[in-house]
């Protein structure tokens, strides 16, 4: 949970914490979330092109899933499904294939 601003002394803290995370190359929230946004999307694009039902109905319950969450949190159904199929249904995924299939280290730690 975010902290309440309080003025200079926060965004202080705020730049020496991002500091810390460039240093130890620890990603921050936001790009862990569309890390894995990008993931269910290469995973919904693969489904669709080796027209797998079996993956096709696991990326539906996981969308389900996105749209129910952000429901609980105050947002309202319509605008949960198109943001979450934005996300998820991307017309760059085919861009996005080598970003995941690169050099990158994939250590399970």
């Amino acid at each position: 949970m975010p902290r309440k601003n309080n003025g200079a002394d926060s965004t202080l803290r705020t730049r020496e914490w991002r500091k810390r995370l460039r240093a130890v190359k620890r990603p921050e929230t936001d790009a862990v979330d569309t890390a894995l946004a990008v993931a269910v999307a290469l995973y919904a694009h693969t489904a669709e092109v080796k027209q797998s039902e079996r993956d096709r109905t696991r990326v539906t319950a996981l969308e389900k899933m996105a749209v129910r969450y952000l429901v609980s949190r105050g947002s309202s159904v319509v605008e949960a499904e198109r943001m979450v199929r934005r996300r998820v249904r991307r017309t760059d995924v085919e861009s996005l294939i080598p970003l995941v299939n690169g050099s990158g280290s994939t250590s399970s730690r």
